[in-house]
């Protein structure tokens, strides 16, 4: 049995980062190449902060590494373009089939609304959605607002975008021990944020 070690993240980390350089749609402003690397650093925090050992560790990495990269392929249902090019990499790596389908269910569980059934794919699913906790939020969703313009999925101003966020806001939910632990009462400010914000607007 092959498992996912420290030079295999390495590898994979050099591969996709090359791959979501050249090849990336310059209409992707949000789901860059720097917003795969931010997953990967939420994940190593929340998979710490849960303890996960070693093994488990570069699982969840090199899930976080591929959650994104289907944007190459398409924009609609990228998650499983993700999957299948983690699992065609990791095949060529000879990885033990059991830890292929758990990335593969890890990263299918991100589409929203996010589905996880296992524990990497709980912290995977809460560190793609960490930045709602984030103080530069609303410079960071601003981007996203941005990027569904270029890719035609809609065309909101920011009043109209933030009320969507709000709806966004009530559905969602942390899985993880530290989502909901830590993340949920920081988003919950960030959700308090965007309310006045579109309090001030309506004014």
């Amino acid at each position: 049995m092959i498992i996912i070690d420290d030079a295999l993240i390495t590898d994979a980390k050099q591969y996709i980062s090359s791959l979501l350089t050249t090849e990336l749609s310059k209409n992707c402003v949000f789901h860059t190449k720097a917003h795969t690397l931010d997953v990967v650093a939420n994940a190593e925090i929340i998979g710490k902060y849960c303890k996960l050992e070693e093994n488990s560790l570069n699982v969840l990495r090199m899930c976080a590494l591929f959650h994104d990269v289907g944007y190459v392929d398409a924009y609609d249902d990228h998650e499983i373009f993700s999957a299948e090019r983690a699992k065609t990499y990791l095949n060529s790596k000879n990885i033990d089939p059991e830890i292929i389908s758990q990335v593969e269910a890890a990263i299918l569980s991100t589409k929203t609304p996010q589905n996880p059934k296992d524990r990497i794919s709980r912290i995977l699913c809460d560190a793609d959605l960490m930045n709602l906790t984030f103080d530069d939020y609303f410079e960071q969703i601003d981007l996203m607002r941005k990027e569904w313009e270029k890719v035609g999925k809609a065309k909101l101003d920011s009043h109209e975008f933030h009320l969507s966020s709000l709806e966004f806001f009530q559905s969602h939910q942390y899985h993880s021990e530290y989502g909901k632990k830590v993340l949920q009462p920081k988003k919950e400010q960030t959700e308090l944020k965007i309310r006045n914000k579109v309090l001030l607007t309506n004014k």
